[in-house]
């Protein structure tokens, strides 16, 4: 499994970069852009799967339960011959966008809490960045106990149906301050130009990435076709999730305006209780979801480095000593770049759009193209155009967010 991320419905940048294309049309770009994303996204996704059904008829595949890396893998070595010896390296490649885009959540949401928290005990909107980083050194202890305690995913199941509900409830106060006398459009400022886009790519790419958690979740289901169809589990959840994004960062912007913050948590009143309980129960569920995130990087290195270890003592105290180097990189790396929004946006645009837009066209046409076939024109061109769209985002929105964490720091 990868990625679910509760605080993803009030995601900053996705709410920031909304800009109306005229003062009384209350169509906006951030929403024409969610819908329009959120949909590849969709597509990405059902391609994904539906390769992963022509690849288990072939007969150098590794079976049927696989992972977007044993997707790539086995695309690779059934696909056209002169590609067939970079199997090894696409699944290598994979694991490590992977590695780095869930680690690059856990980092996020170690910034999310913190800024949060300094909130709910200062009952102030202004920035304290040594208390920040207080706030942190807390939190790496609380990570540490909690993720070398509870390692099996079965443990952390509990812990996100606990995110769940706190998810939910936190939505429902959140909506409830958003539509509280809102300004009138006009006051919101027109389309500002194409300067914003690099960061709004990346930053909605990464609210919308979940790709490596689709073939798990095929795999799982009783019922493959209740999942797959184009019509089914997925895109049912997915067009939920689009509508709620949709919703949060229309009303967040007319709410706020360019004066949200890297969450629009932290734009909500400080001094009365029900803003509080709001900012408890995101922060809470942020942080108990940090182990699942941690989950999926621990999966794929641990059991390579285990075999170092030649008794279960020593295998023991290695795993606990390598997760635990692994939450203090996410929390150095926290606390280097504690800007949400910018840090959001470098992790959409650096790893998630390769594994969201880029990878799966190449999977296809690859898939596809095997045995002296080849893929319709309409089918390359679609693909063509979607890696096109995801390369662009990726350089553009990369640059964005570095250039604009190193003007901040």
């Amino acid at each position: 499994m990868t990625k679910y991320n509760p605080g993803d419905y009030f995601n900053s940048t996705v709410t920031s970069n909304l800009r109306t294309f005229d003062d009384n049309d209350v169509t906006s770009a951030g929403a024409v852009g969610l819908f329009f994303l959120g949909y590849i996204s969709l597509h990405c996704q059902h391609t994904l799967m539906a390769c992963s059904d022509i690849l288990k008829e072939r007969p150098l595949s590794m079976g049927q339960s696989v992972g977007y890396a044993g997707v790539v893998e086995n695309c690779l070595a059934t696909g056209p011959v002169c590609l067939r010896k970079f199997q090894r390296a696409g699944r290598v490649i994979i694991n490590i966008f992977l590695i780095v885009t869930q680690l690059g959540f856990c980092c996020v949401y170690v910034v999310f809490v913190a800024q949060n928290f300094r909130q709910v005990i200062l009952s102030s909107n202004k920035e304290n960045p040594h208390l920040d980083l207080i706030i942190m050194g807390i939190e790496l202890i609380l990570i540490v106990i909690y993720c070398t305690t509870i390692q099996s995913l079965q443990g952390l199941s509990y812990f996100s149906l606990i995110a769940n509900f706190l998810n939910f409830a936190g939505l429902v106060f959140l909506i409830f301050y958003v539509v509280q006398k809102p300004p009138p459009q006009s006051e919101r400022p027109a389309f500002l130009g194409w300067h914003e886009l690099p960061l709004y790519f990346g930053t909605t790419v990464y609210a919308f990435e979940g790709i490596g958690l689709v073939m798990p979740l095929k795999n799982k289901t009783r019922n493959e076709a209740d999942f797959t169809r184009r019509y089914g589990l997925l895109t049912l959840g997915m067009t939920i999730v689009i509508a709620l994004y949709i919703a949060i960062g229309f009303l967040g912007y007319l709410k706020y305006g360019d004066h949200v913050l890297g969450s629009v948590t932290l734009n909500l009143p400080s001094e009365d209780m029900l803003s509080r309980l709001t900012k408890v129960t995101f922060i809470v569920s942020v942080f108990v979801t940090y182990g699942l995130q941690f989950y999926v990087p621990i999966n794929i290195i641990w059991p390579r480095l285990e075999r170092r270890f030649s008794t279960p003592t020593t295998k023991s105290v290695g795993n606990i000593v390598f997760r635990i180097c692994l939450i203090l990189f996410t929390v150095v790396i926290a606390m280097v770049i504690p800007h949400l929004d910018l840090l959001i946006a470098l992790i959409g645009a650096l790893a998630s759009s390769s594994l969201a837009l880029i990878f799966p066209p190449i999977i296809e046409l690859v898939t596809l193209s095997a045995d002296g076939s080849r893929p319709s024109v309409v089918i390359i061109l679609k693909d063509l155009f979607i890696m096109l769209l995801g390369l662009v985002g990726c350089i553009t929105g990369t640059y964005a967010a570095i250039l604009g964490i190193i003007k901040v720091s």
